[in-house]
């Protein structure tokens, strides 16, 4: 029904506002159950997560590698402020002069349920030398060493899983290691071992006394280093293919292939801000707060896993909502067809349930296959209904291979991580380029004045003839 008046035409019917308006109100309702899934995304990551970390509890948790360090009892004598004299026990903490690292880390993945975690072990051997000070100059007068009773101590964030009794060499002896650290050296990591160096002689000092270790450990996840030498290195070879380097330090060389990796760092003394040698009591835990801070190492990276990808993925959905909802409002205001706000419901419901679906489908045969599974069940199920909506094959046909190359077309977006956004941006400016070559000459002011299908305007309207004015007589 159209009525017209003073106040110009009022339309009943195919009312093109209303419906967009309605259009837009579903679009922000479908944005609930989107909002749905991407929340189970995250409860399914979370519990990934939780899985593990069980794992890691069990075989290894993420090791970082904190020495050896030498750790020499010390006392310190001073005079209160009433003139009385104390001795207070302290520590000197000794780093290595050179300090060499070489690991060969053996990776696994250990599932429990659907959920996989990656473990390794690690064989590492570490060599280096102490530059045992001589003199006194480096050290207050008030504080006397006994450097009898020196113990070298290593550090382990997680000693439970070490595999085999560590070898240790000190200036040509093996000497054994006993569990946990000596008291300054718990501030630097969680749990270690120590050793009882033989006493020190004279022409111990101003020299450099060689030691060797060698070490087999379990971990997870990650493995990290401290640079504590004068002049350290390291080197990490894995068959793990997809490593993260992190840290302080990245490594100098690298070399990644499908069997693996292989990695180097080189770090000198300069790069840091702490010294060679210290006195405990003097600076307390700051200083080891300083070198935990400065660890480098490598993460056992898995590739974008199932939830990563569909969360990534989800965050698309609103675009395929508005694109099909774009396409099917066309069909309606171009083609003279009567879709229902309830029909594009449906329609909306299918394309968020396609989310779902991918997840459920991912956590059982992986991403790639589900995400062609989830598609074809969606794009099929669209083309069923909207065969009977559209009243044409030819259009639920265009309308199918639409959706089938939009969803073609995310998947090689996610896989190209680095041009993504490139390549996204490009891709929404070729369709609304696409929208307006189609609809450029529509008389969107004629759509719904006598209910039929809005017309390709031609020519500019013209405006009425003046009608004759009557003619006066006489």
């Amino acid at each position: 029904m159209v009525w017209s008046g003073a106040s110009g035409v009022v339309m009943s019917g195919r009312n093109p506002i209303l419906k967009v308006l309605l259009i837009l109100g579903l679009i922000v309702g479908l944005l609930l159950p989107l909002m749905l899934v991407e929340g189970l995304v995250y409860e399914r990551q979370d519990r990934q997560g939780e899985v593990v970390r069980e794992i890691g509890d069990l075989w290894g948790r993420a090791q970082v590698i904190a020495g050896p360090i030498l750790v020499v009892p010390a006392q310190r004598t001073f005079v209160d402020d009433e003139g009385e004299e104390w001795v207070e026990d302290d520590s000197i903490i000794l780093l290595p002069d050179d300090y060499r690292l070489t690991g060969s880390v053996e990776p696994e993945t250990r599932q429990r349920g659907i959920f996989e975690a990656v473990v390794y072990r690690l064989d590492l051997q570490i060599a280096g030398s102490f530059m045992l000070p001589g003199g006194r100059d480096w050290l207050d007068p008030s504080v006397t060493v006994d450097w009898s009773r020196a113990r070298l101590a290593l550090g382990l964030s997680d000693q439970r899983s070490i595999t085999a009794a560590p070898d240790l060499g000190w200036d040509g002896r093996d000497i054994a290691m006993t569990p946990g650290l000596p008291q300054p050296a718990r501030n630097l990591s969680a749990g270690g071992m120590q050793a009882a160096l033989p006493a020190l002689q004279a022409n111990d000092f101003d020299r450099a006394v060689p030691f060797s270790l060698s070490l087999s450990v379990n971990g997870s996840q990650s493995l990290s280093f401290l640079p504590l030498g004068r002049d350290t290195t390291a080197s990490i070879a894995s068959a793990w293919p997809h490593p993260s380097f992190f840290g302080s330090f990245l490594p100098e060389t690298h070399e990644i292939t499908e069997d693996g990796f292989t990695a180097d760092w080189a770090t000198s003394y300069f790069a840091r801000s702490y010294p060679q040698i210290w006195r405990s009591g003097e600076v307390g835990s700051a200083r080891f707060t300083e070198i935990a801070h400065s660890s480098f190492g490598v993460r056992f990276y898995q590739p974008v896993d199932a939830y990563q990808q569909t969360e990534r993925s989800a965050k698309y959905g609103i675009l395929f909502i508005v694109f099909t909802f774009t396409v099917l409002f066309l069909y309606e205001m171009v083609a003279a067809l009567r879709i229902h706000i309830f029909q594009y419901g449906l329609v909306g419901c299918s394309l968020a349930l396609f989310y779902l679906l991918l997840l459920a489908f991912a956590e059982q045969i992986g991403f790639g296959a589900a995400y062609a599974v989830g598609a074809a069940a969606v794009v099929g199920q669209i083309a069923f209904y909207t065969r009977a909506v559209l009243q044409s094959l030819p259009r639920t046909t265009l309308l199918a291979a639409l959706l089938a190359a939009l969803y073609g077309g995310l998947y090689v977006l996610m896989r190209m991580e680095d041009l993504s956004l490139l390549i996204g941006a490009v891709a929404l400016f070729a369709g609304l380029t696409a929208i307006m070559a189609v609809t450029r000459r529509i008389d969107w002011y004629a759509i719904g004045l006598a209910g039929g299908p809005a017309k390709p305007r031609t020519e500019p309207p013209q405006s009425p003839a003046p009608e004759p004015e009557p003619s006066v007589g006489g």
